[in-house]
C-alpha cells in the first residue's frame, strides 16, 4: 500500500513538473507611450488633443466579438511614425486600450530592433474557436514583444518581417481561451481590423 501511494506521489509530481515545463509564464506589461499618450488612462480628448480629428471612425456593435473592450476605433490614414495608418481603439470609457500602425511596406527586423532595441522576446499565440488570442507555448502566431514598453509586433506572411506595430495598456491576447481551440492553422499577415486581441 505505501509503495502505491509513493507512486502516486511520484507521478503527481513528475506531471505538475511537465505541466509546469510547458506553461506559458505570465507577462510582466508596462502600458505603452505613443506621443505622450499613456496608453489606459490617456482618453479620446487627448487624441483630439495629440492626433487631431481622425479620417473615419466607427464604432463596434458586437459585445461577443473577441476584443470586446474595444468600443471605438479611429482611423488616421498615413499618420503614424513609419507613415502606415493607425487605429486608435478606445474602450466603453473612452479610454485608449490600443494603438495599431499598420505598416504600407513591411519592415525588417534589423531596422526595428535599431529602433526600438535587441531586448525584445517572442512569445506564441493561437486562436481559439471564438477568434481570440490566447498565448500557447506551441502556438502558431509568433510575436515579438517589448513588455517594458507596453509594445508588440505582427509579422507579416513571409514570417520574418514586421507588417504591423502595437502599443498596447495590456499584454496582447486574453488570459485563458474563451471557447474550445480551434485546430492548429499557420496565421500570418496582419489581424483583422479589430486587432489581435
Amino acid at each position: 500500500m505505501r509503495i502505491a501511494a509513493l507512486l502516486l506521489l511520484l507521478a503527481a509530481s513528475v506531471f505538475l513538473l511537465v505541466a509546469s515545463l510547458f506553461a506559458a509564464p505570465p507577462l510582466g506589461w508596462t502600458p505603452a507611450s505613443y506621443r505622450g499618450l499613456t496608453l489606459g488612462s490617456a482618453r479620446r480628448a487627448d487624441v483630439m488633443r495629440v492626433l487631431g480629428p481622425p479620417d473615419a471612425q466607427s464604432r463596434k456593435r458586437d459585445s461577443q466579438a473577441p476584443n470586446s473592450q474595444v468600443d471605438e476605433e479611429l482611423i488616421y490614414k498615413g499618420r503614424g511614425d513609419h507613415n502606415g495608418d493607425l487605429a486608435v481603439r478606445l474602450d466603453r470609457s473612452g479610454v485608449i486600450v490600443e494603438i495599431q500602425e499598420s505598416f504600407p511596406v513591411a519592415i525588417p527586423r534589423t531596422r526595428i530592433y535599431k529602433e526600438l532595441g535587441r531586448d525584445a522576446m517572442t512569445a506564441h499565440y493561437s486562436r481559439d474557436r471564438c477568434d481570440a488570442l490566447h498565448r500557447d507555448p506551441n502556438g502558431p502566431i509568433e510575436l515579438t514583444l517589448y513588455p517594458a514598453r507596453g509594445i508588440y509586433l505582427w509579422l507579416d506572411q513571409y514570417g520574418y518581417d514586421f507588417a504591423a506595430v502595437y502599443y498596447t495598456a495590456h499584454p496582447p491576447g486574453v488570459s485563458r481561451p474563451r471557447c474550445a481551440f480551434a485546430p492548429h492553422i499557420r496565421h500570418s499577415g496582419i489581424a483583422r481590423s479589430s486587432g489581435p486581441m
